[in-house]
């Protein structure tokens, strides 16, 4: 170990980030597809992303070969179990880790947290388990609040499959998150807060708007 990661996911405290802290790190996660405005690009242009976690059954069509390219995306990891849509739509398939980590991971969620973990929960896990990486931020993991904002963009950015979510009103017009997520904001908060606790020789850095035990 000896590396840095910074994982992004899409709430909307990815606002209160900046460039001077993403360059803290050496490697970059996204997942699932976060919207290329002019801010989030900002945060980690001219950078790698060395991985890209995500639901490849469905996709942002925009995350499109040229994207990717224009990302420097590394590798393509599945969070999904069933059709990978996604690897159908694109030219370049050699980017997609080709690993069956979905099951084992789904496994330790259920026993330890009766959780149906986010992409982004599983990238943290992913990550973890790695053993790459002593220093570990995580932006924009607000849990998915009923009643807060979903994402750090604009309903009018969001993807076909994210105004679909709207049509049936899980997601309000104004982007107020109008559920409680299934995948469970108390019970994701406490896998984090684990990971903090059981990894002392992991230095981690959050901006959130959760109240997680340590923030930036």
């Amino acid at each position: 170990m000896g590396k840095s990661i910074i994982i992004f996911g899409k709430g909307p405290s990815v606002l209160k980030c900046t460039r001077e802290f993403v360059e803290q790190f050496e490697d970059i996660a996204i997942c699932n597809y976060p919207v290329l405005n002019t801010f989030f690009y900002d945060l980690i242009k001219n950078r790698n992303v060395n991985y890209h976690f995500c639901n490849c059954g469905s996709f942002d069509a925009r995350y499109n070969d040229n994207i990717n390219k224009k990302l420097n995306i590394q590798k393509i990891v599945n969070t999904n179990t069933g059709v990978n849509n996604y690897k159908k739509f694109l030219k370049n398939d050699s980017l997609f880790l080709n690993e069956n980590f979905r099951t084992p991971i789904l496994s330790f969620f259920k026993k330890n947290y009766n959780l149906d973990p986010s992409t982004g929960t599983i990238c943290i896990k992913y990550i973890i388990d790695s053993n790459k990486y002593n220093k570990i931020g995580l932006v924009g993991f607000d849990n998915f609040k009923k009643g807060d904002q979903t994402y750090y963009f604009k309903p009018s950015e969001y993807s076909t499959e994210g105004k679909r979510i709207i049509s049936c009103n899980l997601i309000k017009k104004n982007g107020i998150f109008n559920i409680i997520s299934g995948h469970d904001p108390d019970k994701s908060k406490i896998y984090i807060e684990d990971c903090i606790e059981k990894n002392k020789n992991i230095e981690f850095k959050i901006i959130s708007n959760e109240n997680y035990l340590i923030k930036e």
